[in-house]
């Protein structure tokens, strides 16, 4: 898990994994939300002399980085996951605030899977993965999913259990044409031959329920 410092709640059922690590402010997310950091990574500009002490009391260890660097906090909370050797992990609170921080967070997804590490951003109803090759996508029927590609031209696209289905088909870079689909089956599927896909999955609450399931790791 990785703790960013933008919007949405910590959910309580993820507290347990083996890998906690927090972005700078995502320590605060933490500790109002009960968690426990493993690791800190960042300039920790946003660290009051009281959470320092209460990351020393938990037994987190803290890497401290300059405030000029070259890497956003996440960034690097990305490179120690990969260092520990996980190659799936969560981000939470990565997206919501500033409009760049939302993007580079997004775009993290292809820095990560670029070394070897299956990230995926978990924010509230709304789940972000990556799609390279065939990929069965965390969505139910009806929910809405939409897919935007990341090259100029993404191509060979084909989607199993979706209302508005592809079957070879092209997406292009800055085109609208891949939002607001609807799952109709159980794992929904979508494959890629030539390029790379966001895949953006938005729950919808079941009456009586809550939009949770149970996790099962990415």
């Amino acid at each position: 898990m990785i703790v960013a410092n933008g919007g949405g709640r910590l959910p309580r059922r993820l507290s347990s994994a083996p890998l906690i690590v927090c972005a700078d402010g995502g320590v605060q997310r933490a500790l109002r939300a009960g968690w426990r950091p493993h690791e800190v990574v960042g300039d920790l500009d946003s660290l009051d002399p009281a959470t320092e002490a209460w990351l020393v009391e938990v037994g987190a260890s803290v890497y401290r980085h300059p405030p000029d660097k070259d890497k956003t906090d996440t960034e690097l909370a990305v490179d120690l996951v990969v260092q520990r050797g996980f190659r799936s992990c969560y981000l939470v609170a990565a997206l919501g605030g500033r409009v760049d921080h939302t993007l580079a967070n997004l775009l993290l997804l292809r820095y990560a899977a670029d070394r070897g590490l299956d990230l995926r951003i978990l924010d509230g109803r709304t789940y972000v993965q990556l799609v390279r090759g065939r990929t069965v996508l965390d969505a139910r029927p009806g929910d809405i999913v939409s897919l935007f590609s990341l090259q100029p031209t993404s191509r060979g696209i084909t989607t199993r259990g979706l209302r508005f289905s592809l079957v070879g088909g092209s997406l292009v870079l800055g085109s609208s044409l891949g939002v607001s689909n609807e799952v109709t089956e159980p794992e929904p599927a979508v494959e890629v031959l030539d390029g790379e896909l966001v895949a953006v999955r938005i729950r919808r609450r079941r009456k009586g329920g809550s939009s949770w399931t149970r996790w099962s790791g990415p």
